[in-house]
């Protein structure tokens, strides 16, 4: 038999495939502890995970969910994460295999006898691929901040609400005057029909018209009323799309009263075929209301024959709806320029001036925007942009 001698730098072949697997597990537990040491030193909240057991977990994930190392580092990510009273279907998707580059998983943990707390985890690889890749799920807490975010969202919509109670609460004489010419007519009619029954027979159908003219003025009355508590609740449209002729038209059935009273003279331009802009009605019929209240106060010092409003809407180029409105009222001051939007900032004596700034940021969240500029001699001109939804769409009477 012949014998075999193995010379230095040749591998045995039975033992190979060991010393092969030794070096890579070797290899793999030096990379492993290098990130380890990473990411003890994360501010995020991290555990890394291998085949669906958990490599390390650092300090802040700890903190964060009050386990100790030892209750982590070895055991399934899964059971983890059940543990942690994550929802079976959240923990699918944080333990799905993560993509090439980081995602974001935003979720609500309901643990036992606490506040839901709001987590904002990111999913990464840190090496290799498919089943053995080494992975990392980083959990920040964002509980705090977005109660913040909610508390906030309350507080504008409180004051938009207020906001337009206020700019109402100054038309309410004008807005009474308005619901008592139909309540005068009903008791004109009424009295019609009482005085063609007293004293002799009346035929079939020969009060019908008076009747009916009474029911017509009751709705009238009605409608009145139930737009203005529409507007007042900012109750949401059903349609997607506003249209902004529509808007204005509703507005100036608001402040034509008050308009009459201070003989401002006023000029309406709609263009045809407007087309409509996405957005809520309601918001921006809280747009026009603003400026229109605005302009309206802005002419309370002028003399009687200098009052005019102006308002036009068309259409700017292929993408954009503008409205103009124009005043003959006390200017803008040129030293305050975009100021005049900033909250708290007003040209009257007796101004909030919180309508500029509400209405500047009710176009931006439609997407559009609000210019100011002074008009040649005396008043001011504000501009309303808001984008359009194209020719091939419904357009706005």
């Amino acid at each position: 038999m012949k014998a075999y001698v193995l010379r230095s730098g040749e591998v045995d072949s039975a033992s190979s495939p060991a010393k092969c697997h030794g070096r890579l597990r070797a290899r793999r537990l030096t990379q492993d502890s290098a990130v380890d040491a990473v990411l003890a030193n994360f501010p995020e909240a991290v555990i890394s995970f291998r085949r669906g057991a958990i490599r390390s977990a650092n300090i802040a994930f700890c903190r964060l969910f009050g386990l100790a190392r030892a209750q982590v580092v070895g055991r399934s990510a899964q059971a983890v994460l059940a543990r942690l009273s994550f929802a079976p279907v959240d923990i699918a998707a944080l333990l799905a295999e993560a993509p090439g580059q980081a995602d974001d998983v935003d979720l609500v943990r309901g643990a036992p006898g606490r506040p839901p707390q709001d987590l904002r985890v990111r999913r990464f690889a840190i090496e290799g691929e498919g089943q053995g890749a080494l992975r990392a799920l980083a959990f920040i807490d964002e509980t705090s901040w977005r109660s913040s975010q909610r508390a906030t969202e309350v507080l504008v919509e409180e004051l938009l609400r207020a906001d337009r109670q206020a700019a109402l609460g100054e038309m309410a004489m004008a807005l009474a005057h308005e619901i008592n010419q139909p309540l005068g007519a009903i008791v004109n009619f009424a009295g019609a029909a009482r005085r063609s029954l007293n004293g002799r027979s009346v035929r079939a159908g020969e009060l019908d018209e008076v009747l009916i003219n009474i029911g017509a003025e009751a709705a009238r009355a009605g409608d009145v009323v139930k737009s203005l508590r529409s507007f007042l609740k900012g109750a949401p449209q059903p349609s997607s799309d506003a249209c902004v002729n529509a808007a204005v038209k509703v507005v100036l059935g608001f402040a034509e009263p008050a308009m009459r009273e201070q003989c401002i003279d006023f000029r309406l331009h709609l263009a045809t075929e407007l087309p409509a802009v996405r957005g809520d009605q309601i918001i921006l019929q809280q747009i026009i209301l603003n400026l229109v209240t605005n302009a309206i106060q802005a002419m309370g010092s002028q003399p009687l024959g200098r009052r005019r409003l102006d308002i036009r809407t068309l259409r700017e180029g292929t993408t954009k709806v503008r409205v103009d409105v124009r005043d003959t009222g006390i200017g803008l001051p040129a030293e305050l320029g975009e100021r005049i939007f900033e909250p708290f900032i007003t040209t009257k004596v007796n101004g909030s001036g919180l309508g500029l700034s509400i209405a500047r940021t009710l176009a931006q969240r439609l997407g559009g925007s609000i210019e100011a500029a002074a008009e040649a001699g005396e008043g001011s001109r504000f501009t309303i942009r808001l984008p359009c939804r194209g020719d091939d769409e419904m357009t706005d009477a």
